[in-house]
């Protein structure tokens, strides 16, 4: 249900998964911020089976967008959504429950309109030993303190005054990847700053397979390789094919993993690297974008 003047619009995009949702909704409910200062869209992307409106939580908004693509589906709830600051999270997430409190804090103790970058701690959801892509991943995926340093941060945890939008546009709704890192390049160079608030923490699970991690590298790379000036394409295409040594580095140095886990992590991004190459390859040959 809509609240009648909310000061935070929560955003959702989901794709497939809807069975993630449940610990979604679960943290969402839990939060430390009253409901009366935020509402919650969940936007469908086209799924097999969508649940009916009435059998999702009182606070969740249910809409659904035809156009392909997560960022399309995030344009569309931006014109329903009321709230002065947007928040953005995905459908596998699991928010920490002082999630808004922290953010809407940063935002109201910001001099002007500015990005906010929230935590993304890559984990699993239970207590189990993770196997080595599950380390993998918990070393490597969704750094995103090391994206704020490059100017970006992903939309699993990504803030967004109302004013930027009107001031530069929304995202690139034809990109299946990357349209957070574009759409923070081109913020920044509006003069919007971006900050990293760690605290501000959102959960995502780890991926556990290497489908799942060749799936998300195939969307990634479509949205370097076919989206965006030509310049910016070939300078991912030329990176894709330098040894990934600032990778190895970030490996090495990482303090999430043990000294006997390191050897693995990187045997798996040279893998990665390798199967990067290929998906390159293939991309320049028939230009088609994986959605997944």
């Amino acid at each position: 249900m809509h609240d009648s003047n909310p000061k935070i619009s929560v955003i959702i995009p989901i794709y497939q998964h809807w069975e993630l949702t449940k610990v979604l909704f679960s943290a969402l409910a839990r939060q430390t911020l009253p409901k009366s200062l935020w509402e919650c869209f969940i936007v469908d992307n086209g799924s097999d089976v969508v649940p009916a409106a009435d059998t999702l939580p009182d606070f969740v908004n249910l809409l659904e967008c035809h156009q392909p693509g997560s960022y399309a589906a995030r344009n569309l709830a931006l014109q329903q959504a009321q709230g002065e600051l947007l928040v953005f999270t995905d459908a596998d997430c699991r928010p920490n429950p002082d999630w808004l409190e922290i953010i809407w804090r940063q935002h109201l103790g910001c001099k002007k309109p500015t990005l906010i970058a929230g935590g993304v701690t890559v984990l699993r959801f239970d207590n189990l030993k993770p196997n080595w892509i599950e380390v993998y991943d918990m070393a490597m995926g969704l750094p995103q303190e090391r994206y704020t340093r490059h100017g970006y941060a992903v939309t699993a945890n990504l803030s967004i005054p109302r004013s930027v939008f009107t001031a530069v546009g929304e995202f690139d709704h034809k990109r299946f990847s990357g349209g957070d890192a574009e759409f923070c390049q081109r913020a920044g160079q509006s003069g919007v700053p971006l900050v990293y608030v760690p605290q501000a923490n959102v959960d995502h699970p780890a991926r556990a397979d290497w489908e799942e991690l060749t799936i998300k590298l195939k969307r990634v790379k479509g949205g370097q390789v076919r989206s965006g000036p030509l310049t910016r394409r070939l300078k991912f295409i030329i990176k894709t094919f330098i040894p990934p040594v600032w990778a190895y580095w970030f490996a090495v140095r990482n303090k999430r993993i043990s000294r006997l886990q390191k050897p693995a992590v990187i045997f798996i991004q040279t893998r990665l690297w390798i199967t990067e190459m290929g998906i390159t390859l293939k991309l320049l040959a028939n230009g088609k974008m994986e959605r997944r």
